[in-house]
């Protein structure tokens, strides 16, 4: 089977899917106007969707995943579960008038940066197909062994040490590449190989190690893109595998991850990290049983905690939110200027402060306690907008800023599924457009951009050298070497 990868999606399977729920909302008891808006936000974002591009292009895919997982998921399952849409929120009638506002803002958003975008993008046909290989191993050796070895420069390398750790994506940009190289060389009988499987399982284990659900999920989200793109026909064997892995991570990575994570402080070392990890691996049921207890008396959008899928939905924390905004409590453009100013180099602004909007935002609604100046509650853009200035943030601010996204990104890329650099764009914003806000977004076309160039331009130029240490010289290069020495 292949699995697809949707570039536009039919508007008359849109409509049916939408009656549908509505049907079903409408049976359990949901209000007829949150039930209205439901449709309406299906439809103008499938709609969005298709102007896009579909996940051809970045501002596409923000579409895809922002609707998606901000709102479509957590609505669905609400009505698998037999729930009204409409309750556990505080004023779910504004909450879902916000959304369709917002969507309607990035609709516009789509089409005005249409117009200003690039036909082709500017980083297509940076890298030769003959290169890929030796590429995708440079970047695992530089991924791995790069802050080691600038570390080897003393106080002279710890701001190039800073800014590397920083800018290194290269191990899931290895992967990408690794992969549309074996799926292309092969025929499109094999998708992996040996560098691809050592780079996978050492981003897995310090991924475990962080306790974070995305580290871990990402060398499989890695190599599902290219599949995807290039269409590979995945083999029973490997659907089985998949099934598998979405299995463990519902049922013991995500509890591991979230009950580990409050465990850890930052003064834990990485002995202390190790022996944890054991212990929480060991007993992977007592680990899955703790977080449950954990998370027994959490509110939610639902009427019970039900693991993953609280992870899935934003609808309950932008309601309390936008509550909370209605109360009066608007924050201000202060976060958006700040943002701005924070794409400035600490080279030439060393005491910049670090910004933590989502930390704030939970003390605002109360989820922390005094002395918790680190953990952040994600929120969707739509919801930090309607924080920032109500009606202007989403219908005004928003979709500027969502424009400036699109044409940046679009004009940048092109069709994503041409470079892995445009595949490493679309893991970016996977995570990005449902969970950072709209300040998120201004730190993606700032330092996103700067990761993405760095991590293209090193791919083209640099890994291929860096690979020769490991794959000794291309047999092209002594072919033709000897042949000058007979010359």
């Amino acid at each position: 089977m292949r699995i697809p990868f949707p570039e536009h999606v039919p508007m008359n399977r849109v409509a049916i899917f939408v009656a549908v729920l509505f049907a079903i909302q409408m049976f359990e008891g949901t209000a007829l106007y949150f039930s209205a808006g439901c449709v309406a936000f299906v439809l103008i974002a499938a709609l969005a969707f298709n102007i896009a591009g579909g996940l051809t292009r970045v501002s596409g895919a923000y579409v895809f995943f922002y609707s998606v997982l901000v709102v479509i998921v957590g609505i669905c399952y609400k009505a698998y579960l037999g729930e009204p849409a409409q309750s556990n929120l505080l004023d779910p009638r504004r909450t879902i008038e916000v959304y369709v506002g917002g969507i309607i803002a990035m609709l516009a958003a789509v089409i005005v940066s249409r117009r200003f975008t690039r036909k082709s993008g500017l980083l297509q046909k940076l890298l030769k197909d003959s290169e890929m290989y030796r590429s995708s191993v440079g970047c695992f050796v530089f991924g791995i062994l790069g802050g080691l070895i600038i570390a080897l420069l003393g106080e002279r390398g710890e701001r190039l040490a800073t800014a590397f750790i920083q800018l290194n994506q290269l191990i899931p940009l290895g992967i990408l590449i690794g992969v549309m190289y074996e799926i292309r060389r092969s025929g499109g009988t094999r998708s992996v190989n040996l560098p691809i499987v050592l780079a996978s399982i050492y981003y897995f284990v310090f991924a475990m190690l962080a306790f974070s659900k995305q580290g871990m999920l990402t060398p499989f989200f890695c190599w599902v893109i290219p599949v995807c793109v290039l269409r590979f026909r995945v083999s029973a064997f490997q659907v089985i595998f998949c099934a598998l892995g979405i299995f463990i991570t519902f049922q013991y990575l995500v509890p591991y991850a979230q009950y580990g994570r409050g465990l850890v402080t930052p003064t834990t070392t990485f002995s202390e990290r190790i022996a944890l990890e054991t212990q929480l691996i060991e007993h992977p049921e007592e680990t899955q049983k703790d977080y449950k207890e954990l998370t027994a008396n959490d509110t939610g959008y639902f009427n019970e905690p039900q693991g993953f899928w609280d992870r899935l939905q934003f609808v309950s924390v932008d309601d309390g939110l936008i509550n909370l905004t209605d109360q009066g409590k608007v924050f201000g453009l202060l976060p958006i200027q700040a943002s701005f100013l924070n794409a400035i180099p600490r080279v030439f602004w060393p005491n910049k402060p670090t910004l933590r909007f989502g930390n704030v935002y939970a003390h605002e609604l109360g989820e922390l306690s005094d002395e918790d100046n680190e953990t952040g509650v994600s929120i969707s853009p739509t919801a930090e907008a309607y924080h920032l200035a109500k009606w202007v943030g989403v219908l005004v601010v928003a979709p500027i800023i969502w424009c400036l996204l699109f044409v940046v990104f679009d004009s940048l890329f092109g069709d994503i599924r041409a470079t892995p650099w445009g595949l490493l764009a679309l893991t970016i914003i996977s995570h990005a457009a449902p969970e950072l806000g709209i300040t998120g977004v201004i730190y993606v076309v700032t330092y996103s951009v700067e990761v993405l160039l760095f991590c293209a331009f090193f791919a083209t130029w640099v890994a291929p050298i860096l690979a020769t240490a490991v794959l000794g010289p291309e047999r092209r290069t002594v072919a033709a070497f000897r042949e000058a020495l007979r010359r």
